[in-house]
C-alpha cells in the first residue's frame, strides 16, 4: 500500500536535486517513485487506474534515463514543474546525496505542487483502498486450496493441496497421502472445500523423491472452486522475491502467511524460502505476487551442521512439478 505522504516526500526531493542540478541524487528519488507507482500497477483491481498508472509509469521511467544518461535536461525540469531557463550549475564537491540530506518537509496537499507535474493524487488514492498483494491474491486463490485428511484405522495424516484443473486435478504432498508405516496410500483421502464440502480424493501417479501426488476428484462434488495458474517459467524466479503460502497448520482451517525466496534451487534442488510454516501446511501453494505456483511447500529445516535453522522452508520447484506432470500425463493421455 503506497503512503501518500511518502511519494510526496520523493516527489520534493527529487525537485530540490534537480533544481541543483545532481542528476545522480534526484534518480534515487525518482527510483523510489516508481516503486511506490508500480506497487499502486500491481494492487489495481480497475483497469482505468492501470492504464493511467502505465502512462505515468512510463513518463517517470523515461525521467530516470534523462537523468542517467544526460543529466538534468530541459525535459526533466518540465516534467517537474520548473523553469527550463532556471538551471543552476553547482560544482561537484557542492553536491549532497540522499544520505546525507534530512528529508525535507512532507508536503500533505497535492493540489500545491507544480500544476505542470503530472497528478498523482487518484493513483496514491486508489492504492490506499487495497490491503496489500497478499490479502488480494491469498482472496483470489483461497477457494483453488483445501484442507487434505488422510487416515485409517490406526491413524490419520493433515495437509494442504490445492487445485490446478477445473477436470478435477489436485496437487499435494506424497507424505500426507502415504502411511509410511503400512508402507500404502491411506484408503480414506478427503478434502475439504472453502465452500464446506466434503469430497474425496484418489491418488493416481506419485513420487516420493519430490515428495508430489497428483490426485483426482469429481469436480461435480466440489461446488465453484478456483484454479491455481502455474507459472510459466520457473528460470525467472529470483532469490529475495516475495511469496505467499496458503496452508492449513494444526488443522485449523486455511490462512496465508508469506516470505522472500533465499534459494531458487539448493543443493538438494529444493526451492527455499522464509515462512513461520508449521504441521499441515504441507502441501500447499507456493505462490509469487501474480498469484503463479512456483512450487509446493513441502518440509522445514531445523539444523544445519548441527545448528538451529530459523526461516529455512523447502518446497518442490515448479519446473520440478512440471517435469512430473508432463511425464505422467504423456504416458497415460491425461490432458489437465
Amino acid at each position: 500500500m503506497v503512503d501518500k505522504d511518502r511519494v510526496a516526500t520523493y516527489y520534493l526531493n527529487a525537485r530540490e536535486f534537480v533544481k541543483q542540478n545532481n542528476p545522480k541524487a534526484a534518480r534515487a528519488y525518482v527510483l523510489a517513485i516508481l516503486n511506490c507507482a508500480l506497487e499502486t500497477y500491481q494492487n489495481a483491481t480497475k483497469i482505468l487506474i492501470k492504464v493511467k498508472t502505465q502512462a505515468f509509469l512510463d513518463t517517470w521511467i523515461a525521467v530516470s534515463r534523462e537523468l542517467y544518461d544526460k543529466g538534468v535536461t530541459d525535459f526533466v525540469l518540465k516534467c517537474f514543474g520548473l523553469p527550463v531557463k532556471q538551471k543552476q550549475q553547482l560544482p561537484a564537491t557542492e553536491r549532497v546525496t540522499p544520505k546525507h540530506t534530512k528529508p525535507l518537509p512532507r508536503q500533505k496537499n497535492f493540489g500545491e505542487m507544480p500544476t505542470e507535474e503530472i497528478d498523482i493524487t487518484g493513483l496514491i488514492e486508489e492504492s490506499a483502498k487495497t490491503q496489500g498483494w497478499c490479502a488480494e491474491q491469498f482472496d483470489n486463490c483461497k477457494s483453488a486450496v483445501v484442507e487434505i485428511t488422510a487416515s485409517d484405522s490406526q491413524q490419520n495424516s493433515n495437509g494442504t493441496g490445492f487445485i490446478i484443473s477445473s477436470k478435477g486435478y489436485l496437487l499435494t504432498n506424497d507424505h500426507i497421502v502415504y502411511d509410511e508405516e503400512t508402507h500404502r496410500y491411506f484408503p480414506k483421502i478427503k478434502m475439504f472445500c472453502v465452500e464446506g464440502k466434503t469430497v474425496k480424493l484418489d491418488v493416481l501417479f506419485s513420487d516420493k523423491k519430490s515428495d508430489v501426488a497428483l490426485c483426482c476428484f469429481d469436480p461435480k462434488e466440489a461446488g465453484e472452486f478456483a484454479v491455481i495458474k502455474r507459472i510459466p517459467d520457473y528460470s525467472k524466479v529470483l532469490q529475495g522475491a516475495d511469496c505467499l503460502v496458503i496452508g492449513n497448520a494444526f488443522g485449523m482451517g486455511l490462512a496465508p502467511f508469506t516470505g522472500v525466496v533465499r534459494f531458487t534451487k539448493d543443493n538438494d534442488g529444493n526451492l527455499v524460502y522464509t515462512a513461520p510454516s508449521n504441521p499441515g501446511d504441507s502441501g500447499g501453494p507456493v505462490l509469487n505476487r501474480q498469484g503463479e505456483c512456483i512450487g509446493i511447500n513441502k518440509s522445514k529445516t531445523l539444523t544445519v551442521n548441527n545448528v538451529s535453522a530459523d526461516g529455512y522452508v523447502n518446497a518442490t520447484p515448479m519446473d520440478k512439478i512440471e517435469e512430473l506432470l508432463y511425464k505422467w500425463c504423456d504416458v497415460n493421455g491425461i490432458v489437465l
